[in-house]
């Protein structure tokens, strides 16, 4: 199985059906390698789940942590 990663995902453009709007975000986990990707309505930035260190953490946790682990860098 692979490994599960974190993701954070911040909306830059709004929805054309009012879905949702620029400054937006989303976390979660996925699959995908760590790294930062351009995607149709904004950006989604992935770390190791190795970097996020709690059980199950809820979403402002991943966020601070996604943002301080590119910050840093």
């Amino acid at each position: 199985m692979e490994e599960q990663n974190y993701f954070l995902y911040v909306v830059n453009t709004n929805h054309p059906d009012g879905l949702f709007v620029a400054g937006d975000y989303g976390v979660g986990l996925t699959p995908m390698s760590p790294g930062i990707e351009d995607c149709r309505y904004g950006t989604m930035y992935v770390v190791p789940a190795k970097y996020i260190k709690r059980y199950r953490p809820g979403a402002e946790t991943i966020k601070r942590a996604v943002l301080e682990f590119y910050l840093a860098r």
